[in-house]
């Protein structure tokens, strides 16, 4: 039963699982498949007009065995098992743009400070055009991830729009190795601070906590306001870590429920993981407690969680255990609703197999998976603003999607459909989620956040118990 316990953890932490981590049971392969399976390989050896590549047909093979899984299983090839290792590490190589999708354009939401495209002059508002002269228009994304990845020092040629409009502009530019910035943070008026978390990543946690330290420097904020709107999760130690931030050491965050795949009812109990404030779920490799010197306030400070429904995966856990232990008010609309967990597994050097590993589920109990978090207050998004793109895609859209396995609780999902929201409305005077949180935060809490949810519309006021970048 240890032993099986230990699997579990070990397949959560760290996301890139290494050989302890392999499966050591056993397995009944069904001769009968995989006979076809080398007849059809034999086959194309020996038939097919041009002579084949073993590697990529097995590689085709293994792809094509993960694709009938659910949608986030997958085989990863070099490239991108280099980017989710560098995901992980927390740096990347890039021009430091990040962007958002609308409609048929590529708009550069933020620019990192001295990064080549800042020294270039681009913009957020800007919206790119070409790529080494290629228009994106029709393009896939993974072709467009393709193109703009590179080497430290290679030149990109990117044609860009100012504002979205008029001639196109042509930057040479140098990728360059760069630290993601995944925590931002902004004053708000009554002692208010608004931090953005935009993803989970190696350094999102020690982010998190420079932020909190340098707020403290000003004194305690009188509420904090965490935004992990069209956040799309990633590690989920980044995110145990950024709620290990408010929350006590001990406390219980979520818990995973894995496969059992022996028969007797101890080892069906042992693959369920409970997952706490501690530093074995949270701490980096040989790096010290990124929580050790917190300022006293972060734990007690009020504090509003703003979701939508691009909020994903590791943003809903951490989003749900905020809920659940009534350390924060839930603001927005309902979230994505993955609530499973991946574990990627080294096949060789140069490739590896990522595969949904367990479910996770809040600490009160409530399944995540294809339900999503269902906030407090719920305040959405204007489907008349201009930059609505139409109703958000959700997990329980998704082909081959994991099914929910527990009943509903007595939360009651809502039966509309949330728009997508554009990051660049973020903190503008459009931005009504984040006014009523920060009313919320300020004097006269209580009677202030009724007037505001109430002059917002009455259908929006609802009291209760994934971004990329290059």
């Amino acid at each position: 039963m240890k032993r099986l316990r230990a699997t579990i953890l070990c397949l959560l932490f760290p996301l890139v699982a290494a050989g302890p981590c392999r499966a050591g049971e056993s397995v009944v392969v069904p001769a009968a498949e995989f006979q076809a399976l080398l007849s059809a390989y034999a086959l194309v050896k020996t038939r097919y007009v041009e002579a084949p590549d073993d590697k990529k047909l097995l590689e085709g093979a293994i792809a094509g065995m993960l694709a009938s899984l659910d949608p986030h299983s997958g085989f990863l090839d070099k490239d991108e098992l280099d980017a989710v290792r560098k995901d992980e590490a927390g740096d990347y190589t890039g021009i430091g743009i990040s962007v958002d999708f609308a409609a048929a354009d590529m708009v550069v939401t933020a620019v990192t400070a001295d990064s080549p495209a800042d020294t270039a002059g681009i913009e957020p508002g800007d919206t790119v055009a070409t790529i080494d002269g290629a228009t994106i228009v029709g393009m896939r994304l993974p072709d467009i991830a393709r193109r703009m990845r590179g080497v430290p020092g290679s030149a990109l040629d990117i044609g860009y729009r100012r504002g979205g409009s008029g001639a196109v502009r042509i930057a040479r530019l140098h990728r360059a190795a760069l630290l993601a910035q995944t925590v931002t943070t902004r004053a708000m008026p009554n002692g208010v601070a608004w931090i953005q978390v935009s993803a989970f990543e190696g350094r999102t946690a020690q982010d998190l906590v420079a932020a909190l330290k340098t707020l403290d420097a000003s004194g305690a904020p009188r509420g904090i306001v965490l935004d992990v709107r069209n956040d799309p999760g990633g590690l989920v130690s980044a995110a145990v870590g950024v709620a290990g931030a408010f929350l006590p050491p001990g406390t219980p965050l979520f818990s995973a429920r894995g496969r059992a795949t022996a028969a007797d009812s101890a080892a069906a109990a042992a693959a369920e993981a409970t997952v706490t404030v501690d530093p074995r779920f949270y701490r980096r490799p040989g790096e010290p407690d990124v929580l050790a010197d917190l300022p006293a306030w972060a734990r007690t400070v009020p504090l509003v969680v703003l979701v939508n429904g691009a909020s994903a995966s590791s943003a809903e856990l951490l989003a749900g255990a905020l809920q659940d232990h009534r350390r924060a008010t839930v603001l927005g609309s309902r979230t994505f609703g993955k609530g499973s967990i991946q574990s990627i597994f080294p096949l060789t050097g140069d490739s590896a197999v990522k595969i949904t590993v367990a479910r996770y589920f809040t600490p009160n109990g409530h399944e995540i998976q294809a339900r999503g978090i269902t906030p407090d207050v719920i305040v959405a998004p204007d489907p008349a603003r201009d930059d609505a793109t139409g109703l958000a895609l959700r997990e329980e859209d998704l082909a081959q999607h994991l099914a929910a396995i527990l009943p509903a609780q007595d939360d009651v999902l809502p039966t509309t459909r949330a728009g997508v929201e554009s990051t660049r409305m973020f903190g503008t005077r459009d931005d009504k989620a984040l006014a009523a949180a920060v009313s919320l935060l300020g004097p006269g809490q209580a009677s202030r956040a009724d007037s505001v949810l109430g002059a917002l519309s009455p259908s929006l006021k609802q009291l209760g118990a994934a971004l990329k970048r290059w």
